[in-house]
């Protein structure tokens, strides 16, 4: 039943018809090829360049690859995988096969895998299998079209990639939940865009919405389109969880391959700004910790989670930072019209909305005063020595309930002073 489900999702990824498959000929070919291959796994996948036969540059293949496999006792094997592109506009020719066939065998190969992107006939269908039962090795697999639109259809983030036309709205969400997390790879604003625009009804996970979120701040700014303001209570908490679960993981993974990690930060810090709009400051605490706290049922220690936590933390507060001083009077600052992180003030509240918006604003810098003898907008118990609480706790692993209470009430607060004017705006 799994299995059926999981077929019946792939069909609805893509749109075959939309792929050019009669123009899927040479290089065309062997690029759509070799992003397959690099999807189901293959390693070491190796691109020859050349003509076909013996005697050609390729030595009878367009690609190499290998697969590990486990051995009976356990172990992992590695497996030599040819595979040799046939682009054709007729039906492929029985003695194309034959040739890459014999010519593949002395080679001691797991498996030769033969692509075309049309189909092969029933005799040389008849002849492999002749062939095979004389010659258990190497396994000779055929492609046709069929076989090929099945591939792709499993692996929509090889047609992403290639087809982007030839992809469905639920296709795209799956490309992108499937770059993001194996690859660490960002799709495009207007995937992004086509995706919001069908929200409505597709499935959306917490994997795909935390990939969506990062994805959004990968681009700049989540205000265009807040996918926890849209979601459920449940949807959001499901996704910061998931992010909090995967910080070593997301971590480990932009320093290996050299990705600023500040779009994750970002992204799990909105979170749990959207997180607070929907639950008490100290439960919300409570779950951070002890989600970052242990990994796998192994307690982190408290150095590795300051790494994975504080600069999270410290966005969060830098933000609020910026957005509660800017019309408070007890702070005097130069002009400027941008949150740190690059939003415009008066927009940011907007990603805590069902609806987004499109800005396009370049930071600035600020000098910041604070006037210890003014009241505080949002209503703390401030004087001379008692001064904001967003400058005056900074975040720590033993005060993290305290100062998302702080967040909690800041963002209360202006999330509903930003709701009114914008309601003013909107009647005058």
């Amino acid at each position: 039943m799994e299995d059926r489900d999981k077929e019946n999702s792939a069909a609805q990824w893509v749109l075959p018809t939309a792929i050019p498959f009669a123009d899927l000929k040479a290089r065309d070919l062997e690029e759509c090829v070799y992003w397959l291959f690099d999807a189901l796994g293959a390693k070491d996948l190796e691109w020859r360049t050349g003509g076909s036969g013996g005697g050609a540059a390729d030595g009878g293949r367009d690609l190499e690859a290998t697969f590990f496999v486990p051995a009976p006792d356990g172990e992992m094997e590695a497996e030599r995988w040819w595979i040799e592109c046939k682009g054709r506009r007729d039906t492929l020719e029985a003695e194309a096969v034959k040739n890459t066939v014999v010519n593949a065998a002395p080679a001691g190969l797991a498996s030769l895998v033969i692509v075309t992107n049309t189909t092969f006939t029933n005799p040389t269908r008849d002849w492999v299998k002749s062939w095979q039962a004389a010659n258990p090795r190497p396994r000779i697999k055929l492609w046709d079209k069929d076989a090929l639109e099945r591939q792709l259809s499993r692996h929509p983030s090889v047609v992403l990639r290639l087809f982007a036309e030839a992809l469905s709205t639920a296709g795209q969400l799956e490309a992108l939940r499937e770059r993001f997390w194996n690859r660490l790879e960002y799709t495009t604003p207007k995937t992004l865009k086509d995706i919001w625009a069908n929200r409505a009804s597709l499935a959306i996970g917490p994997l795909e919405r935390m990939a969506l979120v990062i994805n959004e701040f990968g681009h700049g700014s989540i205000n265009a389109r807040p996918w926890a303001g849209a979601a459920q209570a449940d949807e959001v908490f499901d996704t910061l969880q998931i992010g909090l679960l995967n910080l070593p993981y997301l971590f480990l993974r932009a320093t290996r391959a050299g990705v600023d990690s500040s779009a994750m930060i970002r992204a799990v810090a909105y979170l749990l700004l959207a997180t607070l709009q929907h639950a008490p400051a100290e439960a919300v605490a409570d779950h951070v910790l002890t989600l970052v706290r242990n990994v796998n049922g192994k307690a982190v220690p408290d150095h590795v989670v300051e790494t994975l936590l504080m600069p999270i933390l410290d966005q969060l507060g830098g933000e609020m930072q910026d957005i509660c001083s800017s019309d408070c009077h007890r702070f005097f600052s130069e002009p400027r019209t941008l949150v740190r992180d690059g939003d415009p003030l008066e927009n940011y509240w907007q990603r805590l909305e069902q609806d987004g918006l499109s800005v396009d604003d370049q930071p600035t810098r600020y000098v910041r005063l604070e006037c210890t003898t003014k009241p505080c907008k949002v209503g703390f118990p401030l004087n001379e020595e008692r001064t904001c609480p967003l400058y005056q706790v900074e975040p720590a692993l033993d005060n993290v309930a305290e100062f998302l209470t702080i967040i909690e009430r800041v963002s209360e607060f202006r999330l509903a002073q930003a709701r009114v004017e914008r309601t003013t705006r909107s009647a005058r």
